[in-house]
């Protein structure tokens, strides 16, 4: 099986040693796996930061293969569906926590929600995921929180004082000064999707579905926040990011202005995460604008 350049490159550059030695290992992981787990394995699905592919099991199911090699990432996705089990969330099947693999059910059309054309009606349908998606945050647990986002951004800050690539340290000081003051009025925290956006929602049968969560223990509002930033227009991205904002805090009864808040802050970390990883494009600033502008009295 031949994994694309790209992630190969990309495994390389996270998880070094490990990545090396995993793909090293590759076609004699799959036979493996294909024999433990009684699965025929097909070619993947597009890969960004895990191996998912399809998969048939000898009894003639479809399934999906999910192989994690980050700890953390497997055990907070891993959380995160079993406390969403039964909701619009794609079912867990089987795992192995010491392989970081998982069998997920397949689902069927499974195309994405960026195949709707409508930008409206593809805020509803996420909207309705959402709802039922959310639930109060469990008492003990390892998932990361909007505070560890919150950190993440002061790190940034602190070692680039006076500014980081085209965003400017007066920039960082608002977001960071938004991302403490947000944090600091979470009166109920919910245990959230963590990366609910198109590509993360799927057709299943009549409905949608979400698959591929994070985990996130924060306040409702900022789970909105990935879908308002993805599928942007070329033009006309402050109406856009409106209109969706308006849906969203109409059905799912969020307070519009920590939502636009929240955008302004994420939208200001999701860019440094992208400088630091080198994949920053010039549409990402037209965001923190359009956010920055959306904010005014």
């Amino acid at each position: 099986m031949r994994l694309p350049d790209k992630f190969v490159k990309t495994m390389k550059s996270i998880h070094k040693d490990k990545a090396k030695e995993w793909l090293n290992n590759f076609d004699q992981m799959i036979a493996a796996y294909e024999e433990r787990l009684e699965i025929s394995i097909q070619g993947p699905f597009d890969l960004s930061y895990n191996f998912v592919a399809p998969a048939i099991r000898n009894n003639g199911q479809e399934v999906v293969i999910k192989v994690v090699l980050s700890r953390k990432e497997f055990l907070g996705e891993l959380e995160t569906l079993r406390l969403m089990k039964g909701k619009k969330m794609v079912e867990l099947l089987e795992y192995d926590v010491d392989r970081g693999i998982m069998i997920l059910e397949r689902l069927s059309p499974g195309v994405t929600l960026a195949v709707i054309e409508d930008d409206e009606e593809a805020a509803y349908i996420a909207s309705e995921v959402m709802k039922s998606l959310w639930v109060p945050a469990p008492n003990k647990t390892e998932l990361e929180t909007v505070s560890d986002r919150e950190n993440s951004l002061k790190r940034i800050f602190n070692n680039n004082p006076n500014g980081f690539g085209p965003i400017s340290k007066e920039t960082l000081q608002e977001a960071l000064s938004v991302f403490e003051q947000l944090n600091g009025q979470i009166n109920h925290s919910y245990l959230l999707h963590g990366d609910l956006h198109h590509y993360n929602l799927l057709k299943n049968g009549d409905s949608w579905s979400a698959i591929d969560p994070k985990g996130l223990i924060g306040d409702r509002e900022y789970d909105v926040i990935q879908y308002l930033l993805n599928k942007l227009p070329e033009k006309n991205v402050k109406d856009t990011i409106k209109k969706r904002v308006d849906i969203f805090v109409n059905e799912l009864n969020l307070d519009k202005e920590r939502v636009l808040l929240r955008g302004f802050s994420h939208a200001v970390l999701s860019t440094c995460w992208s400088i630091e990883e080198g994949n920053f494009t010039e549409r990402q600033l037209n965001t923190i604008e359009a956010f920055k502008e959306l904010c005014k009295p």
